[in-house]
Formats: structure tokens, sequence, C-alpha cells
């Protein structure tokens, strides 16, 4: 072999050397990324699936729930939710209820009670309304605004009561730092629609900001549907 062909040998060799080198720290680089998985933060539905609630004791309760056999709570993300069982003296099927969230909201929706958004929170609505649509509902109002609610009667005397608000914290305090309350009732009893609507009622679920005192309980008066809730 001449001097002229060994020193292209080598050229080739010197030129096969980065190549392999290139390649590899690639592979490397590729390896150490495949190995460090990706970081998200959790989402509010993430927290609802994985935060359970806890017992607290009934003064811990956000409003004023006579009767109450038992107060749970839990925090989420900028959120919290509370639910308060009631007693349930009827055989009509599933718990009484009062369920609570309080949570931040910017902006105009601030106002507005949001019909979707809130069942998809609380999982959809609780037995016997589970179909019941926006316009279903009847509007009415008292010293702490507007709710909305909806009826079922089952016998000759057990009426179960639906009820839907939204407080914001121009009308009451509200827990934390949260700004806005959404309010559902499931209540059944035997009696009347105005004893089952009691517990969403401003006497029972806060203190008007303007005056520092528990305000007095309204009668029912139907309005127009029209007002009803943002589906």
């Amino acid at each position: 072999m001449t001097g002229q062909d060994m020193l292209r040998k080598n050229r080739k060799r010197t030129r096969v050397l980065p190549n392999l080198l290139t390649f590899g720290a690639g592979l490397m680089a590729f390896s150490t990324c495949t190995l460090v998985p990706s970081q998200l933060p959790p989402t509010l539905a993430d927290a609802e699936l994985t935060t359970q609630f806890v017992t607290v004791p009934s003064n811990q309760a956000w409003v004023r729930a006579p009767g109450a056999v038992v107060v749970m709570e839990r925090g989420l993300l900028n959120s919290m939710e509370q639910r308060i069982g009631l007693v349930n003296h009827t055989a009509a099927p599933g718990d009484n209820m009062l369920v609570l969230r309080a949570r931040v909201v910017e902006g105009q929706q601030q106002g507005r009670f949001r019909f979707d958004e809130f069942l998809r929170r609380v999982d959809g609505l609780p037995a016997p309304f589970g179909a019941l649509k926006p316009g279903d509902l009847f509007t009415d109002a008292d010293e702490l605004g507007v709710f909305f609610w909806a009826e079922n009667r089952s016998g000759s005397s057990t009426v179960c009561v639906l009820g839907l608000r939204r407080l914001d914290s121009t009308m009451r305090q509200l827990p934390g730092n949260t700004n806005v309350m959404d309010v559902m009732l499931r209540n059944c009893v035997n009696g009347d629609v105005e004893q089952a609507i009691e517990p969403i009622m401003a006497v029972n679920i806060g203190n008007l900001a303007s005056g520092g005192k528990t305000a007095s309980s309204g009668g029912i008066r139907m309005l127009s549907p029209l007002a009803g809730p943002t589906p």
C-alpha cells in the first residue's frame, strides 16, 4: 500500500468517527428526555376526583341548617365545597342535602348562576330531579335576590323540592377568599313547598351585607320563567 493510499484510508476513518459521536450524543439526549416525565399542574377535575370530604362540626357549617345530621367539607383548587345532610322523614329515595360550592369567579360571570357548569361540578341533579332542564324551574326572589326551584309530589303528603341559587360577597361573607357561592338544595318533606324550600331561603343561608343581620324569610312568589338560570 502506498503512502497516498494510507492517507486516503485515514481520512475516511476521521469522517466516520465524528458522525458516530454525533449519533451517540443524540441517542443519549433522546434517552434522557424519555426518562423524565412531564409534570402538568393538577386541574379542578383532578382535585374533584382525588380530594375526599372530611366531617366537620356542625357549628362550622357555612349556612344555618337546623336539623343537620352531618356536615362534610373539602378544599379544591381555588374553591371549597361543603355538603350538609338534612333529616328525611319521608319514604322518598335519596338524601336530603345542601350542596355549597364557594369559589373565585372573575368579571361579569360573578352575578349569574350557571346551571350546566354547576351540574358538572356536583355530578348532576339528585333524584327525583335527574331529567330536569333550566326551563322547568320556577324563578323567585327573597331578600338575598333570585333563586330557582322545582317541586315533585308523591303520595298524598310528600313533596320534594329542588332549590338553586348563587350568592356573592356583596350579599354575605363567604368562606375563604372566594367571591361566589352556588347553593343547591334537595329536600323532601311531609308537608308543603314553603316548608321544603326553607333551608335555601335568606333566613338560613346568610346575613345581608347591608345590615349585618340575618334576613327574614319571604313567601314563595311566582315570577317569570324567562328570568331563569343561564344554561
